[in-house]
């Protein structure tokens, strides 16, 4: 990861910041460096004196290895400045000689809405960068996993049941060791891969919920085996059903949407390797506690408890992801951002869904869950990027500010920063066209359960 550091007017400087020359600033500042180091820590007022007395106007400042954020850059007199008078405002030199000019709007991402952040937050940030990365390539090859057992699964390969559970049991570990559980938001390339991202979606936050539901670990294999496998019935319509006219192809479509969880179900049954308690997950996960779903129409107790989770799951996935799939019926054109997906579960599907599993679901994806646009309290726009489990109105939240490149995004977590909270959540059309292009909300999510360090 690279050390992320920001060039700073010479006024902002100020003790624990540890800085260094900018050789690409110009000749004169190289020359006028006061310190024989090209880098070193600004420890008292004397440094700071020696650097604004030298000339140096611009210089850099290394956050990573700083004690604190710089000050705010001051506003300049909007008073006309005496005829022949230079003093130590803008454009003024201090060392004497002609006035060098700051560039116009010249601005650093450490104005007043960034000065106020603790240590914590420019310690952690760096880290949870890295893992960040980790957990997007360990996803996007957990994804090409899925992928490749679903094509055995297809051939009736005697190994497709066997990686699976190398798949699920990868997931177990993690949940079963560590309570505390990082969702990170990555963003797909692939539509192709839209039915195993999905999949695996699926599979990450039913497990999530069946954790914090104290599941055994027998029966948290089962549920993820069946949520990982809940769609292997899908895209089995046989060839003597596509012809004839448009409307004839859409019956047939949607006959056969409706009857792939029992195509499904009786696939992973010729798999000796897949539990049994899986079964009823492919069978049932279309099943509605009222008795409106499909395929048989089942209720109540008569929906098997691992299904119900994974229906619940199921169907804040669907509503997140962009479009839909052409063998099942759309609820709308584009996916719902992911708080209006949960709201969109409470208010109106709350009546198909198990209410235990509900509740469950929305604690462990907290208020704003992971994809949700929202604006902080100092006006600043961020998406969030992990739930808080313990503080479920404080999640994390990667910020835009257009300074800062957005490979090196700052991360701020509401649990740390006590002085920030989220003022509002957006739909991403209302955010300015910077910052949608910088944040990237509203594409398909994927999740990857990883070991969080404990707020």
């Amino acid at each position: 990861m690279p050390v992320t550091e920001y060039p700073i007017d010479v006024r902002q400087v100020c003790i624990g910041l540890f800085v260094r020359l900018d050789e690409k600033g110009g000749e004169d500042d190289v020359v006028r460096w006061p310190f024989p180091r090209k880098a070193l820590k600004i420890t008292d007022e004397g440094m700071i004196n020696a650097l604004k007395v030298s000339g140096v106007r611009h210089l850099l400042v290394v956050l990573d290895k700083s004690d604190g954020m710089p000050l705010p850059l001051p506003l300049p007199d909007p008073g006309p400045a005496p005829a022949g008078t230079a003093g130590a405002d803008e454009g003024a030199n201090p060392a004497g000689g002609a006035p060098r000019a700051t560039a116009p709007g010249f601005r650093t991402p450490v104005s007043a809405e960034l000065k106020a952040l603790k240590r914590e937050t420019l310690e952690r940030n760096r880290e949870r960068h890295s893992r960040y990365t980790q957990c997007e390539a360990q996803y996007t090859k957990s994804v090409a996993q899925v992928a490749a057992l679903i094509r055995r699964v297809s051939g009736k390969s005697a190994d497709a049941a066997h990686e699976a559970a190398q798949v699920v049991r990868s997931l177990a570990q993690t949940f079963l060791a560590q309570r505390d559980v990082l969702l990170n938001v990555i963003t797909t390339k692939s539509q192709e891969d839209r039915q195993h991202f999905h999949s695996l979606n699926v599979t990450v936050l039913s497990m999530m919920v069946g954790a914090d539901l104290g599941l055994d670990e027998a029966a948290l294999n089962a549920l993820g085996m069946g949520a990982l496998l809940h769609d292997i019935g899908k895209g089995r319509m046989p060839a003597t059903s596509l012809g004839g006219g448009q409307l004839q192809l859409k019956l047939a479509i949607k006959k056969y949407y409706q009857q792939h969880p029992l195509v499904g179900a009786r696939l992973a049954a010729d798999f000796p390797n897949v539990p049994r308690a899986a079964l009823p997950i492919i069978l049932q996960h279309h099943e509605a506690m009222d008795g409106s779903g499909f395929p048989k129409g089942a209720s109540g107790e008569g929906v098997h408890r691992l299904a119900r989770i994974v229906t619940v799951v199921d169907r804040y996935d669907n509503l997140c992801m962009q479009g839909g799939q052409q063998d099942e019926p759309r609820e709308q054109e584009d996916g719902l951002i992911p708080h209006l997906a949960m709201k969109h579960l409470f208010n109106r599907s709350r009546a198909k869904l198990d209410e235990l599993c509900l509740s469950t679901f929305i604690k462990c994806m907290g208020v704003y869950p992971p994809g949700s646009v929202v604006q902080l309290s100092n006006g600043l726009f961020g998406m969030v990027v992990s739930t808080n489990p313990k503080r479920a109105a404080r999640p994390s939240v990667m910020v835009y500010h257009p300074e800062v490149p957005r490979m090196e995004a700052l991360i701020i977590d509401l649990s740390i920063e006590d002085g920030l909270e989220i003022r509002k959540c957006l739909r991403p059309d209302d955010l300015p066209r910077s910052a949608f292009k910088y944040l990237s909300p509203g594409r398909q999510l994927g999740y990857y359960a990883d070991a969080a360090p404990q707020s």
